[in-house]
């Protein structure tokens, strides 16, 4: 049997062998959710998504492994690529397909390499490059990595891009109090007030349900938010109920979902995931407009559950200057990128170095303008 394999789908390998290689327990790159997103229909059909799972094996055990996705379009990444795409249509050339390692719809820095280091730098790395160059694709991708992926990669010539999001770190914060301690007086009196509005409502309850608490109506209920908060963004559901529910029964552990209900009646809700360390702050919707309902259900819940469960880091999704303005730091994330057109690749290059000089002005502004008090130590 060859020792690098690729299939389509996950159902090849064995969930407990798979499972062996997460070692941080992250949940997107659990077997399960891969399975999920499957059976869901999430990837693979029209989704745009194709996956291809890179494995090394060793007497028949997985030892190391990558997903790589056939990508035909370039939504549900978060790094945008679509002024490339767009410069290779005006000249008549073709951007898609592209191979691109990313969790889908999902802005995570989560791991892109499962398994043993130096079998993943000697073997599956030099493999998932050899089928790079022997394909039709025009480039190779890896978004939302982590620094010693970013060094493997390098090596092998793909080149580095920022971006950013907000996240909150947990530091020495052992109750919200605290947390409210590190900023300037003007923005703890503003979420102060702002927790105070939510909690006025009489009839308005929060209830926190974990993993195996969350009954299938309650995420029909939570799908019923989720397409109200796509509709309001003119955005398309990605994702559909089956794969929540199947997410939700296979890895209760690692969810928790918040429903506010009125007069004992839901109106709003928000889904969490956790790994070992980080809390995921994932989707969100409501069926009733209340001030401030979003803030409370997507940010505070999210800090106070961080404080809970021991964890260090809050990551709330992409985008939001709502979020640094409650205490949450801008942290830079980084991708990887290759083209295999000789000219493109280049002015990429340069338009990389250009984007970054952006960033870093950014990051200088937010530092003059930020909430947190300057005696509050990362």
């Amino acid at each position: 049997m060859e020792k690098i394999r690729v299939h389509d789908t996950v159902r090849k390998f064995s969930k407990d062998q798979w499972d062996a290689l997460n070692t941080e327990a992250n949940p997107f790159v659990a077997y399960d959710f891969f399975l999920s997103l499957e059976e869901g229909q999430c990837v693979k059909g029209q989704s745009g998504w194709h996956p291809l799972f890179f494995c090394a094996f060793e007497n028949e055990t997985i030892n190391s492994a990558a997903v790589i996705y056939l990508k035909t379009d370039s939504y549900g990444e978060f790094i945008f690529d679509w002024d490339w795409a767009r410069a290779y249509q005006e000249h008549g050339l073709v951007y898609y397909p592209k191979m691109t390692a990313a969790i889908p719809f999902s802005p995570i820095t989560a791991p892109k390499f499962l398994g043993d280091h130096k079998q993943i730098e000697d073997e599956l790395l030099p493999a998932l490059w050899d089928f790079y160059q022997k394909n039709d694709v025009s480039g190779l991708h890896f978004l939302f990595t982590d620094t010693n992926e970013g060094k493997l990669l390098q090596k092998i010539g793909l080149i580095e891009r920022d971006s950013f999001q907000y996240h909150w770190h947990r530091d020495h914060c052992l109750s919200f109090d605290d947390f409210l301690g590190t900023l300037k007086k003007n923005r703890r009196k503003s979420i102060k007030r702002e927790r105070r509005e939510v909690a006025s409502h009489e009839d308005l309850k929060l209830i926190t349900y974990n993993g195996q608490e969350i009954t299938t109506e309650m995420v029909s209920f939570f799908y019923k938010c989720y397409l109200t908060t796509i509709d309001k963004k003119w955005s398309q559901a990605y994702l559909t109920e089956s794969f929540f529910q199947n997410l939700i029964q296979r890895l209760p552990q690692s969810v928790i979902l918040v429903i506010a209900t009125e007069a004992e009646q839901p109106v709003a809700c928000a889904l969490y995931l956790k790994s070992q360390t980080t809390l995921f702050g994932r989707y969100w919707g409501a069926i009733k407009e209340i001030p401030f309902l979003h803030f409370e259900l997507c940010l505070y819940q999210g800090i106070e559950l961080t404080i809970k469960h021991g964890l260090k880091v809050f990551e709330a999704g992409a985008q939001g200057e709502h979020k640094r303005l409650r205490g949450f730091r801008p942290v830079l994330t980084k991708s990887w990128h290759h083209l295999k057109h000789p000219q493109f690749f280049p002015a990429v290059k340069d338009f990389l170095k250009r984007e970054r000089l952006g960033i870093e002005q950014l990051f200088n502004d937010f530092e003059n303008e930020s909430p947190i008090k300057k005696d509050v130590k990362d």
